[in-house]
């Protein structure tokens, strides 16, 4: 007996499994039986999509050709416009004698020519002549020879109408005659060929059969022996008890590498089950199913309704069928998110781009929310309604409010492809700009070429014009900048573009138009945090650091919020206090907005910070930590999109390799190419100050000392000749005492400390450090522990360990060679810090303490217990300073210098000088 059932298997060519079926099963069997009675019937099984139908006609058709003959048919979306279409398979599903089947051809030929003249889908109309299909029928029972005859006809919702009327004709007769007659169909949101379905609910033998989804317990049994019943809940859960979607997940489970713990894996397999389901039922199933994935949970029906183009009742009934079929939820949800990506991939672009389209219309209509319309309309990719650039700027406003950046690009993206050319697309595509910036700067790059055309044609203009010019200069385009500053219009502009130029282009800043002298800028202007900020950095740059310059530059930090456009105005704030020698101001600042920017994940915002937190830490000689934040500087961007910046985090990162001995992996950093137009920015100062002590580190003296003389022949070039920017005559002052030449040395040192404001500072530490150096060994001391003050105060740990090892080297060369251990051990433990070992002489460390023995003496709580007048005078004693100088730097008496230390002795537990804490000296520092 042939089968022309669809069997649906994903993969497993085992016989397939009933579970739950019983019930249905002995109802079907019941049929056979009263047939061999000669009491007739016929029975309808319905269910949803893919609940199993066919499975059970399939296992009732193989026991029931044991006691009846079977004749089978399935129908067929495509030929439910073929005349006798399923008759003629019910036919050809059994052996048929010749002489019947003779006499069977021709009435089907007739039956068809007939049928082919009249609509072929009205109920209404006699298909087929009356002899025909008593003619048929009376073949079909001869056929069966005299034993029970059982017609099964699956998926009742797509047989042709001659063919419904040709049963319906035999129904009619079953009540007492041996033939029963088994329908099913598939539920779906309209009643199929209604009248057919009165008639036959009519007959007084008929009885229907419902295939329900399974139960978590049916599940489970489907689970047992291929993965862990455990699971049977989730998958119920995930699949509504459809029993292909149950054998889907089966197989992901199986086929998955990684299995999430208490649930099954859920992949294509599942979703492809999901999708098959959709389109073997109604087409209206499939349309809802698409639509409900495009516009999410929740959905209305009547918006489903609209944006289909079906009527409501409809689409109520077909989310029940869904839900009844196992993919939906009894609220009309997706049970799991892999169906509604199936779904939605199995949508031709076309048709999802314009579904989106038309959900946007509705959403905008109702009034709702600009975010939900902007969503729909980027999924769109168009926007071509008169509302749509607004929406679009409206949603990208209200993402970037809470933050979320992605989705305020994708709307100006969208909106620069809709916008006409002019002032308006020129200002949407720099907002963009700024946007995928902070996520990658080399992305934001592309806008470039387009925005500098913009501004040639006059679209582009206040701050958006000047934000142009700093991106240009970034990537190193110095012409294109220039040309674009000449187009620089409005005072305001001018002003805060000159004054920033003069800090970080100078070789640019007198292509700025020239400010008439009596143009006054306005209120609002002169408390814009980018004229404060550049002004703060370029005065600290061209004048040293005045407290109105700190104050403004703190002022900048206090009342800013981070974002696109105060990025460059909070970078040069920080910098501004780092020039000024004011880390202890600058590092908490930067601490928090690197905090922020991370929290915010946005790399374009991390990477400077980084870099500007990698210079702090240089400069206070923690070299580890300089290392470390210079290289998440450069990972957070890539050396492209770090443009002529990359000379800050690499300079960085080559001071830090360098003092720490690390000198291979410096040479491995000079394989990265740097732009030529590094060298015309205040970056590149940087780069060549950190190059040229490679050089000094690896004996290449001449090549050092040119990297420092350039360095400061363009200091003085660009009017930016700040020893704390870049302390180049010091540095080749260095180069000078190496080659034997103390005199240049001598002079380049004085000339810095010329330079120098008064009071103390980190400059003047190490200016105090190399005139020691090229003065007599006598005055030596003196200048070496006032260096070593000053550094102590600044925090320079680096620059501290430096000093403390030349004061050792004198006075063991003086013959003090009891104060020279305790300078070489408070050396060694400050170095040792900063790991910069490789610094120091070559001292024989066994004669220093270990850390064990600097542990023991070193009692952290010991000096916390110390007054902080104790800790002053301790401190200054344990670099070696007479009572007498420490009486005069304290503006004490030398009898109260005695009375703190013999104090300071007994609470440290030590009995002299030299047993002082090495660590002490910085526990000042970092107290200070």
């Amino acid at each position: 007996m042939a089968l022309p059932f669809e069997l649906v298997d994903l993969t497993d060519t085992s016989p397939l499994e009933l579970v739950e079926r019983d019930a249905e099963l002995n109802h079907l069997d019941c049929l056979v039986r009263d047939c061999a009675d000669g009491r007739g019937g016929v029975v309808l099984v319905a269910g949803g999509v893919a609940t199993g139908k066919t499975e059970l006609l399939y296992a009732f058709a193989e026991r029931a050709a044991e006691r009846a003959v079977v004749v089978t048919a399935t129908g067929s979306r495509v030929e439910r416009t073929l005349p006798l279409g399923v008759v003629s398979q019910l036919f050809h599903s059994v052996a048929v004698p010749a002489g019947v089947w003779e006499r069977v051809t021709v009435l089907l030929e007739e039956g068809m020519f007939t049928a082919a003249l009249s609509d072929p889908e009205s109920e209404t109309v006699e298909h087929v002549r009356a002899n025909v299909v008593n003619g048929l029928c009376s073949a079909l029972v001869e056929v069966a020879g005299g034993r029970p005859l059982v017609i099964v006809v699956d998926d009742l919702q797509y047989v042709d109408v001659p063919s419904l009327q040709l049963l319906l004709f035999l129904v009619r007769r079953v009540r007492t005659a041996r033939v029963g007659v088994v329908l099913a169909e598939g539920v779906g949101p309209v009643q199929a060929r209604p009248l057919f379905h009165g008639e036959l609910t009519r007959q007084a033998r008929f009885r229907r059969v419902q295939v329900a989804p399974l139960t978590e317990a049916g599940v489970e049994r489907l689970l047992s022996g291929r993965i862990d019943t455990g699971l049977a809940g989730a998958v119920h859960r995930i699949s509504g008890g459809n029993p292909l979607l149950v054998r889907a997940l089966v197989e992901d489970h199986e086929n998955a590498t990684k299995h999430p713990a208490g649930r099954p894996a859920v992949g294509k397999t599942f979703g492809r089950a999901v999708v098959s389901c959709l389109r073997r039922g109604d087409p209206v199933l499939l349309e809802v199913a698409r639509g409900l994935a495009v516009t999410g949970p929740d959905t209305p029906v009547t918006v489903l309704s609209q944006l289909l183009d079906v009527e409501t009742d409809t689409v109520a009934n077909a989310l029940e069928v869904l839900a009844w079929s196992g993919i939906l939820t009894a609220d009309g949800e997706f049970r799991h998110e892999q169906a509604v990506a199936a779904v939605v991939e199995d949508m031709p672009a076309r048709v999802l781009a314009d579904l989106h389209h038309r959900v946007a219309g509705l959403l905008h209509d109702r009034g709702e929310p600009a975010a939900a319309v902007a969503r729909h309309l980027v999924a769109a990719g168009r926007a071509d309604d008169p509302w749509g650039v607004q929406v679009l700027r409206e949603a990208a406003e209200q993402a970037l409010v809470a933050d979320q950046v992605q989705p305020a690009v994708d709307c100006l993206e969208l909106t620069t492809k809709v916008c006409a050319d002019g002032p308006q697309r020129a200002s949407i595509t720099t907002q963009l700009s700024g946007l995928e910036w902070r996520l990658n700067p080399a992305s934001g790059a592309r806008h470039l070429n387009r925005l500098t055309a913009a501004m040639r044609a006059g679209h582009l203009a206040g701050a958006d014009a000047s934000t142009l010019v700093r991106n240009l200069l970034w990537h190193g385009r110095m012409d294109d900048a220039g040309d674009m500053l000449e187009l620089l219009d409005g005072a305001e502009e001018q002003h805060i573009t000159a004054l920033w130029l003069s800090a970080s282009y100078p070789t640019l800043r007198n292509r700025v138009p020239p400010i008439e002298p009596h143009v006054q800028l306005a209120p609002a202007v002169c408390s814009d945090p980018r004229l404060q900020a550049a002004l703060a950095l370029t005065t600290v740059l061209t004048h040293g650091a005045t407290e109105e310059a700190i104050s403004g530059a703190e002022q900048v930090l206090q009342s800013t919020r981070l974002d696109a456009t105060t990025l460059e105005p909070l970078k040069c704030a920080l910098l501004a206090l780092i020039y000024a020698d004011r880390l202890d101001k600058a590092a908490p600042w930067c601490d928090l907005l690197l905090q922020e920017a991370a929290a915010r994940r946005a790399p374009g915002w991390q990477a400077p910070f980084a870099a500007i937190r990698a210079e702090i830490c240089i400069r206070q000689g923690d070299l580890p930590q300089a290392e470390r934040h210079a290289r998440a500087a450069l990972d957070h961007m890539s050396p492209q999109a770090w443009g002529v910046a990359i000379g800050v985090p690499l300079a960085t990162l080559l001071m830090a390799t360098t003092a720490m001995g690390k000198l291979e992996d410096t040479a491995a950093l000079f394989t990265q190419p740097v732009p030529p137009a590094m060298l015309q920015t205040r970056h590149g100062l940087h780069y060549l100050h950190a190059r040229g002590h490679y050089h000094l580190a690896t004996n290449r003296l001449h090549a050092a000392l040119g990297d420092f003389l350039y360095c400061g022949e363009l200091m003085r070039a660009w009017d930016l000749d700040l020893p704390a920017l870049v302390p180049w005559r010091t540095s080749a002052a260095e180069v000078y005492l190496r080659l034997g030449k103390r005199d240049q040395a001598r002079d380049l040192v004085e000339e810095q400390l010329g330079m120098l404001a008064a009071g103390p500072s980190r400059s003047r530490g190490i200016s105090l450090r190399l005139k020691a150096a090229t003065s007599e060994e006598p005055h030596r001391p003196a200048l070496l522990k006032e260096a070593v003050d000053q550094l102590q105060a600044a925090g320079d740990r680096l620059e501290l360990a430096r000093a403390l090892a030349d004061l050792s080297t004198v006075h063991q060369a003086l013959g003090e060679p009891s104060r020279a251990r305790m300078a070489a051990r408070r050396a060694w433990h400050v170095a040792k810090g900063c790991r910069a070992e490789t610094l120091l002489p070559n001292w024989n460390t066994e004669e220093l303490p270990t850390p064990v023995e600097q542990a023991e003496v070193a009692d952290a709580e010991a000096i916390t217990a110390l007054s902080e007048a104790e800790r002053r005078v301790a401190a200054l004693a344990a670099v070696g300073h007479t009572n007498r100088e420490i009486a005069g730097k304290l503006y004490i008496t030398v009898s109260t210098v005695e009375q703190h230390l013999t104090r300071v002795y007994r609470k440290l537990n030590v009995n002299r000088r030299k047993d002082l804490p090495a660590g002490l000296q910085l526990t000042i520092a970092n107290s200070a």
